[in-house]
């Protein structure tokens, strides 16, 4: 099999499992805001007319747990509904960056200032944006296809029939040119083609990153973990910058929706000065943001994602393919993309077999819509105890705000109290150790960074929790990652001189190995006393 094709392959399935929760969001959103909030509440939320147009969808934007895949069925409704182009793009721009989760994981990766000046950065950046595109583009209504918000249990279920059918055609298509470009990036770039191209001291590492940002998709928390590795190695601030705008903010299938509704000529306009944009200001931050007392690692894995995960001559098989496929899939993974492939399906029986029943279902029914309801918070409800019209705006911004509410607790679950991660981190220490003792370099080489990202995790729960996180704590858990690192490197190294050492009957492990071996398990001991919780 060929290893540059089969190792496309692999970066875009990974992508379809990485996309698949934040794209059943996305859907979601877009669904509520069709059959809930409607128009009016809609342009109500994104500002409207006003000057708060921009910065409120940078805000709402910042709030909506989404990727830059999850929000192409929400900016195709928004501009369904004819909102100011400006506010599309810099809602575009904005959703993918921040998120609750990812905002709190990468306040533990870098310093404070660093996470808030790149989220103020972009707000910079989407405002420029938005106030040259409302010059070149017009808004636009499909007053056409007005819908009807019908109540009750129909509404739930044309709500579901919509998130199929949208998955299953113009949503699901851009998602999939979207993805082309980790496939394009992971058959051209060969095994760690990036690790040493975003040094602090390469004057080309913002320009660098820029265009190899351009085809990426990364998700949000991806990209946090991503600025944390590259301030932990000393490399390029600007680089960590322009990754973060171009290669979270923008996708192929992004730009192909904005050239296909506003015009191929002022979608070049607009990308041109997004990329001047995005790179002069990575330039302007590059020297200022440097974290003292970091001494450049003069290499860095964090990008070996977007390169072919397959060394140049590997044999390969499917069941090679297979295991390079599920790597790094979690359970969560899997699900979603069960749950979204359940969709596709529902979507593509709604559009064939089951295609007049749902259609019926999707005609609007004035007679007994819920626009019929006096659709204003002064009078939000009619009827009385149990027996309720709710205004549509009223559902629909409930469902924002849980969605919101839900990506808050999710924090909570997402990174559980001190005492369960350090379990885990027991439990995952353990193999590593076993590994190097028994010599299944590869069975230690796979728990290592399931170590190292229990290691992050240790910090945020705590931070969450007692709203503080103190020095020697950050210092003990930094000691294991930079630990880890070379236990990687040392494995690696290993790994490669391991045929020699068996001809020559020499089963000894290296000085190195086994200093790390104990330097490991005595720093187990020092992260549970950092962390007790009293």
């Amino acid at each position: 099999m060929n290893v540059m094709v089969m190792g496309g392959l692999v970066r875009f399935v990974q992508g379809i499992a990485a996309a698949a929760p934040t794209l059943a969001v996305g859907l979601f959103i877009a669904a509520v805001l069709r059959y809930y909030l409607g128009q009016s509440g809609t342009k109500r939320l994104f500002g409207s007319e006003s000057v708060w147009a921009l910065p409120q969808a940078w805000l709402v934007g910042m709030l909506l747990p989404v990727c830059s895949i999850g929000v192409i069925p929400i900016i195709r409704e928004l501009r369904r509904m004819g909102i100011r182009p400006g506010a599309i793009t810099a809602f575009a721009l904005s959703a993918p960056l921040f998120n609750p989760l990812s905002l709190l994981y990468g306040l533990t990766l870098s310093r404070p200032y660093v996470i808030v000046g790149f989220a103020f950065g972009s707000l910079l950046v989407v405002t420029i944006l938005g106030l040259i595109w409302d010059r070149f583009a017009a808004p636009h209504s499909d007053s056409a296809n007005r819908v009807g918000a019908p109540i009750g249990l129909r509404r739930l279920g044309v709500s579901a029939i919509f998130m199929g059918r949208e998955l299953c055609g113009p949503s699901g298509v851009l998602a999939l040119i979207a993805l082309a470009g980790l496939w394009f990036l992971g058959s051209l770039l060969p095994h760690g083609a990036l690790q040493s191209s975003v040094e602090q001291g390469d004057t080309l590492a913002p320009t660098i990153m820029s265009l190899v940002a351009v085809p990426i998709y990364a998700t949000p928390m991806l990209t946090m973990s991503q600025l944390g590795m590259m301030f932990a190695h000393g490399n390029s601030p600007g680089a960590a910058f322009a990754l973060l705008l171009l290669g979270t903010g923008v996708n192929l299938g992004t730009l192909w929706w904005i050239g296909q509704n506003f015009g191929w000529r002022s979608t070049a306009i607009w990308f041109g000065v997004l990329f001047a944009v995005v790179l002069g200001v990575a330039y302007a931050i590059d020297r200022p943001l440097i974290p003292p007392g970091v001494e450049p690692a003069g290499h860095t894995h964090a990008f070996d994602v977007y390169t072919n995960p397959f060394h140049s001559g590997t044999p390969l098989s499917l069941a090679t393919i297979w295991d390079a496929i599920v790597k790094n899939l979690s359970i969560f993974d899997a699900a979603t993309t069960g749950l979204v492939a359940v969709m596709l399906a529902s979507g593509a029986a709604s559009l064939t077999v089951a295609r007049s029943f749902t259609d019926r279902m999707l005609e609007a029914d004035f007679r007994k819509a819920s626009e019929n309801v006096e659709d204003s918070l002064e009078s939000p409800s009619v009827g009385s105890g149990l027996n309720r019209q709710v205004s549509p705006r009223i559902v629909g911004l409930t469902c924002l705000a849980g969605l919101v509410a839900l990506s808050i607790v999710g924090c909570y679950a997402y990174y559980p109290k001190p005492r369960e991660v350090l379990e885990e981190m027991s439990l995952a220490r353990v193999e590593v150790l076993t590994g190097i003792t028994s010599r299944e370099y590869d069975r230690a080489l796979h728990w290592i960074p399931i170590l190292e990202e229990w290691s992050r995790k240790l910090e945020v729960g705590y931070a969450l929790r007692h709203f503080e996180l103190r020095p020697y704590q950050q210092i003990q858990a930094y000691l294991l990652r930079k630990k880890l690192e070379s236990l990687e490197h040392e494995l690696e190294h290993e790994q490669e001189t391991q045929e020699l050492r068996s001809e020559t009957g020499d089963s000894s492990h290296s000085e190195e190995l086994d200093a790390l071996r104990t330097l490991i398990s005595e720093n187990g001991r020092r992260l549970s006393v950092a962390f007790e919780e009293k």
